[in-house]
């Protein structure tokens, strides 16, 4: 176990070492299955660099990127985000 923190628990929490084992035995590049994604990323992300997004979208024209002017918890950016997600969903 690892002790993370976890932004919408706003604690620290035990992540078990088999998400890593699993994790390790996808290949990124083969993740190109064309479903529908959003991905909201905040441009002072100091926790995960808004590039990490970019690189993961380029060339995957199914993935709107959407990035926002705010943090890694894009707390300040509720309003945009439901508006985008509601948009997004066709809701």
């Amino acid at each position: 176990m690892l002790s993370v923190y976890h932004y919408g628990e706003q604690q620290q929490i035990p992540l078990s070492y088999k998400f890593v084992e699993d994790a390790s035995q996808y290949d990124e590049s083969q993740l190109q299955r064309s479903i529908p994604t959003l991905i909201l990323h905040g441009h002072n992300d100091d926790v995960i660099p808004v590039q990490a997004s970019r690189d993961f979208a380029i060339d995957r024209p199914w993935i709107k990127l959407i990035e926002l002017d705010s943090d890694h918890a894009l707390t300040d950016a509720m309003p945009q985000i439901w508006q985008e997600v509601s948009a997004f969903c066709g809701l």
